[in-house]
């Protein structure tokens, strides 16, 4: 389930840029939620898989959009001025057959590194986390755009990002290795140090301790062995158990088939896309269909404990009330690679 709300919007400013968020015929900086262009308009549209929103006043038409170079506003006299600028690279999904939710999903990625730094989306999140920053890495790698993410990881000096509630999560050093790996980091000194802290919490080759607030032993193992396989580093000192838990369906990128079980909160959609996806492409019907003609935003989070959801009263006060936060870079990551893996199978090219 994704939420919308009365009042349409959309974000601009994807990568390194100036996040600007648009509504109601105003252009509004994201960091002071103050206006930087406004318009009396008589209508809008927003066509997010075009990364535009076309405004009619009574002069003409004004149109803000986005593309590989910049963020651009064309007033009703023709003349354009861009808004603000560095380059990202942006595929245009032309045979894929869902390639306007493609487009929506590369932007919700985009629109969510800041600073250099990914995240899980830049208004209720202040730091990356590793587990949505490697997801983020996924699909930033098959879009040409893991340059924008490769000066934070080789900044990095701790082992766990600690934004649960403090905790070390274990699937954390998987994650880290696999954004090492990923970034060309090879010779980071932190890889060595994730190796012997990974093996100090092994019990019979498995890794112990938790994440998201409980053992999750085939989860994050599978993030430790994918990490190191991603380095060309040795895995053979560890082994996947044999058990079902909450998370087992999660990891589908060792191609591990798992039965669907669908019984994920509807507040956290990412986990249902990423069980559909370990067992072969599950996904029901109707969220497929509903994707070949997407409404933004299609990504969502709610009732996040660590989410500080305030920080989008100023911009989007119906999502403050809400507790959600859209777009979200694990759901919209899962979801990208969910539709690329099934295109690509159905071309017989995986």
């Amino acid at each position: 389930m994704t939420y919308r709300f009365d009042t349409p919007f959309f974000l601009f400013g994807m990568g390194g840029r100036e996040k600007l968020l648009y509504k109601n015929g105003a252009l509004i900086c994201c960091e002071t939620a103050q206006p930087v262009r406004t318009f009396e308009i008589l209508s809008e549209e927003i066509l997010a898989p075009e990364y535009t929103v076309r405004m009619t006043t009574a002069k003409g038409t004004v149109t803000v959009s986005e593309n590989e170079v910049g963020v651009h506003l064309t007033d009703e006299n023709g003349e354009t001025t861009t808004l603000t600028a560095s380059p990202v690279h942006l595929p245009d999904f032309a045979d894929h057959p869902y390639r306007d939710a493609m487009r929506i999903l590369t932007h919700d990625i985009l629109i969510n590194v800041i600073d250099g730094k990914p995240v899980p989306n830049f208004i209720v999140y202040k730091k990356p986390w590793y587990r949505d920053g490697a997801m983020m890495a996924m699909v930033l790698g098959r879009t040409g755009n893991l340059d924008l993410i490769i000066d934070w990881v080789r900044s990095l000096d701790e082992m766990y990002d600690h934004n649960n509630a403090g905790v070390s999560e274990s699937d954390n050093l998987g994650q880290l290795l696999y954004l090492l790996a990923v970034t060309g980091c090879t010779d980071h000194p932190l890889i060595d140090r994730v190796i012997e802290e990974a093996k100090s919490r092994l019990e019979d080759g498995v890794l112990t301790g938790q994440c998201d607030y409980a053992p999750h032993p085939v989860y994050q193992t599978k993030w430790l062995k994918y990490g190191l396989e991603a380095l060309g580093r040795d895995s053979s000192f560890v082994r996947i158990p044999d058990v079902c838990e909450s998370y087992t369906g999660l990891f589908w990128m060792d191609g591990h088939t798992e039965p669907y079980h669908g019984d994920y909160s509807e507040n956290y959609p990412y986990l249902s896309w990423a069980q559909a996806h370990s067992a072969g492409f599950a996904m029901d019907a109707e969220h497929l269909e509903a994707l070949k003609h997407p409404v933004y935003p299609i990504s969502s989070e709610t009732y996040a404990s660590e989410a500080i959801y305030e920080n989008l009263r100023p911009l989007l006060p119906a999502y403050a009330d809400a507790h959600c936060s859209a777009p979200h870079t694990w759901h919209a990551a899962e979801m990208f690679l969910y539709l690329d893996d099934l295109y690509n199978t159905e071309k017989g090219q995986v």
